[in-house]
């Protein structure tokens, strides 16, 4: 589905929120707060893939979700792996179930993908840190010509 004024960002949130394993917990924009355990996302860049002869382009939009967890000790870091992946996997079979975040007017998602999910940091005395997962966005974004193109217009 897809919404005039919407963010691509915006939608990823709103389609993130929906994960069963982010414990109900609103999900921040930029950075995640002080105390554990809260997540975030965030935009990481767009790369510019390809563009068709009508116009149509392709793009990744790639994103950070993070969580600040608790580190204290070897269970609960390994209970902070298994979050990262079955989010990872979650993604996945979302993907492979067509289901997709609504992106701004005359954007399709039709890829979405998650890797990399690591501890990215400690705080000081460890008891405390942040891990990262990559978010992976494939979409296509029609051209705005409703005018169409003629071989001669090509020449």
């Amino acid at each position: 589905m897809q919404e005039s004024g919407k963010s691509i960002l915006s939608g990823l949130k709103e389609y993130i929120s929906k994960c069963p394993f982010l414990k109900d917990l609103e999900l921040h924009v930029d950075q995640t707060e002080s105390d554990p355990v809260n997540y975030s996302i965030s935009t990481s860049g767009q790369i510019f893939l390809s563009e068709d002869i009508l116009g149509n382009q392709k793009w990744q939009y790639n994103a950070i979700l993070q969580s600040r967890e608790y580190t204290h000790d070897d269970i609960t870091r390994l209970d902070n792996a298994e979050f990262t992946e079955s989010f990872i996997f979650w993604l996945q079979d979302l993907n492979n179930n067509g289901e997709f975040p609504d992106l701004p007017e005359r954007c399709t998602a039709y890829k979405i993908y998650a890797d990399n999910g690591i501890i990215l940091s400690l705080d000081e005395n460890g008891d405390r840190g942040i891990y990262q997962i990559q978010i992976h966005l494939i979409f296509e974004r029609e051209t705005s010509d409703t005018q169409p193109v003629r071989i001669s217009d090509l020449l």
